[in-house]
């Protein structure tokens, strides 16, 4: 009974210490990640019409304005991403990107590596 109650404790005590998810949300990262995804999607619906841009994550620089992501996709049953570097020139602005060769992931060696 003793245990039960120590685990009810520190279940309560993790809901009260871990801060709400997306709570401190930074606006122009929110931006910058939902313009970056619908500038890709349209650009790849030309280039690979069955690719499907799935996410894409963000890391605000600290001082610059080089932004780097990594735009997660499906492509015939393969998942992977691609890393890219944007740049938001200010909020509401013009948005410059370059992906870099994507990257699979690779069940047998439960990692990613160069798709190919």
């Amino acid at each position: 009974m003793a245990a039960m109650r120590w685990l009810a404790l520190c279940v309560l005590a993790a809901a009260v210490f871990v801060p709400v998810a997306g709570a401190k949300t930074d606006p122009r990262l929110a931006y910058l990640q939902k313009t970056l995804r619908t500038d890709m999607v349209k650009t790849f619906k030309k280039q690979a019409p069955k690719l499907k841009i799935t996410t894409v994550k963000c890391v605000l620089p600290k001082d610059g304005v080089t932004s780097h992501c990594k735009a997660s996709f499906t492509d015939a049953g393969v998942k992977g991403y691609y890393p890219v570097t944007a740049k938001l020139h200010d909020l509401g602005g013009t948005l410059t990107w370059v992906a870099k060769s994507p990257q699979c992931w690779n069940p047998a060696k439960k990692k990613y590596a160069a798709c190919g």
